[in-house]
């Protein structure tokens, strides 16, 4: 008879939420789709189009007070147990792979001096995307770049967190990362290779994210902040130019990563969204939306769901969904 396995550590308790109405606690940060922001926390852009849905601004929430300031380029928010980071660097004749090389070493050298040593959620919102023929794709590129920062971290596997990269039509390069203390406990979705072991037909280096990370909260649940997820099985795409059934595939991908956290992270509640999810759309032709909207709630019907335009990260993606979600 084998010995059961143990199970993880909780990973950092925090007090974290992210909700469509600002409270009940302090604003951290608020990414901002349409209309105005409020005072408090970060701004945290995308320069994505917004299409609709259940809200306008994610606002991310936090028990306790939250100091904000600037350190050259990098503007950041934190609590007694986060620190939230936001990077705007232009994009301009110098290649992306040494941008974002130069990006991720300035993050991670704040880390180091501020103490909160470990990413748990990472966003990257980077122009024209798919831009370059082969290795030189622009997303190809930025892999590359990213990888050497966190190697020369010592930032392993192990170490990687929930990330998503997202192409837009604007000129300049967007980094939103959440740190913390304590690690989160990275997730993989049994459906998926793990996209740092993604073989070489598809870069020079293979991306460098886990697909969830979990965090334990500060009321006793579990927190699950759920990467950029898409028609990917295996390594490969399915679906190619069918957006109903990426769409589907990415349900099942979706559904397939929530039970595995709910078994990982020991916590039964994590298995279905609910009202206190939050689901961000990514489309890459946002005269979709409102037929992708609809096929999304007659899985999630009481899920909110908001829909931005962008570029996803393979050509032939057509969608990617990424959620905050606890249980």
């Amino acid at each position: 008879m084998t010995e059961p396995k143990p199970k993880p550590d909780a990973g950092p308790l925090v007090g974290l939420n992210a909700r469509t109405e600002p409270g009940p606690g302090a604003v951290m940060g608020q990414f901002r789709f349409h209309g105005d922001a409020i005072d408090g926390g970060l701004l945290l852009d995308t320069d994505l189009p917004w299409l609709g849905g259940d809200l306008a601004t994610e606002y991310w929430c936090v028990d306790g007070d939250v100091e904000t300031g600037q350190a050259g380029r990098l503007a950041w928010a934190c609590t007694r147990d986060l620190l939230l980071l936001s990077l705007t660097v232009p994009d301009d004749d110098e290649s992306i792979s040494q941008r974002s090389r130069q990006a991720y070493d300035e993050l991670i050298d704040f880390l180091g001096e501020s103490g909160f040593g470990h990413f748990i959620r990472l966003w990257n919102f980077l122009p024209r995307i798919n831009d370059g023929p082969g290795d030189e794709e622009r997303y190809r590129q930025f892999c590359l770049g990213r990888s050497g920062a966190l190697e020369k971290a010592g930032i392993v596997e192990s170490g990687l967190c929930a990330g998503t990269a997202i192409g837009t039509r604007g000129d300049r390069i967007l980094i939103h990362a959440l740190a913390a203390r304590q690690p989160g406990i990275p997730v993989e979705n049994p459906r998926q290779v793990a996209a740092y072991r993604y073989p070489r037909y598809y870069g020079p280096r293979s991306p460098s994210f886990a697909r969830a990370t979990g965090l334990g909260l500060a009321d006793g649940r579990q927190g699950l902040l759920i990467s950029g997820t898409a028609s990917v099985v295996g390594h490969a795409t399915r679906h190619p130019e069918d957006l109903t059934a990426q769409v589907d595939e990415t349900i099942c991908n979706m559904q397939a990563l929530l039970e595995a956290s709910a078994g990982i992270l020991d916590c039964p509640g994590l298995a279905r969204f609910g009202p206190e999810s939050l689901l961000r759309v990514y489309l890459r032709d946002g005269q979709q939306w409102q037929a992708v909207y609809e096929q999304l709630r007659q899985t999630w019907p009481d899920s909110p769901i908001v829909g931005l335009e962008g570029d996803i990260c393979r050509s032939d993606l057509l969608v990617e969904i990424e959620a905050w979600h606890q249980g």
